[in-house]
């Protein structure tokens, strides 16, 4: 019997709906995701060191997108609604990888991770 593969896409979003959404672009791109639904599970999946992607969803209430830079040297994608430009702009300044809207997120993480991976 095989081993499953080890999660390699933390996707850090509490929406359930949309995260399925998310989980399956990123299966489409060759990723192996895993959901969490807060920033302490989401940490505790870093400590791993085995995730090359964290996809983060700005509107997650108490996020800190400093700690999980500082947590890790996966790339992360943060998104958020479009009208937010603060809380864009801030995680473009912490040193976010890619920081998309979030109906870019929805048309296009597939491309973007498996252009990137």
């Amino acid at each position: 019997m095989s081993e499953k593969p080890a999660p390699d896409t933390l996707i850090l979003c509490n929406d359930l709906m949309f995260s399925s959404q998310l989980n399956g672009a990123a299966q489409r791109a060759g990723c192996v995701p895993r959901t969490c639904l807060g920033q302490v599970s989401a940490m505790k999946e870093l400590e791993s060191d085995q995730m090359r992607w964290v996809v983060v969803d700005l509107e997650l209430a108490g996020i800190d997108l400093t700690a999980l830079r500082n947590a890790t040297s996966a790339k992360i994608v943060a998104f958020g609604p479009h009208v937010q430009t603060d809380r864009l702009a801030a995680a473009s300044s912490v040193g976010c990888d890619f920081v998309l809207s979030r109906g870019e997120i929805n048309r296009g993480l597939e491309s973007l991770l498996a252009s990137e991976g």
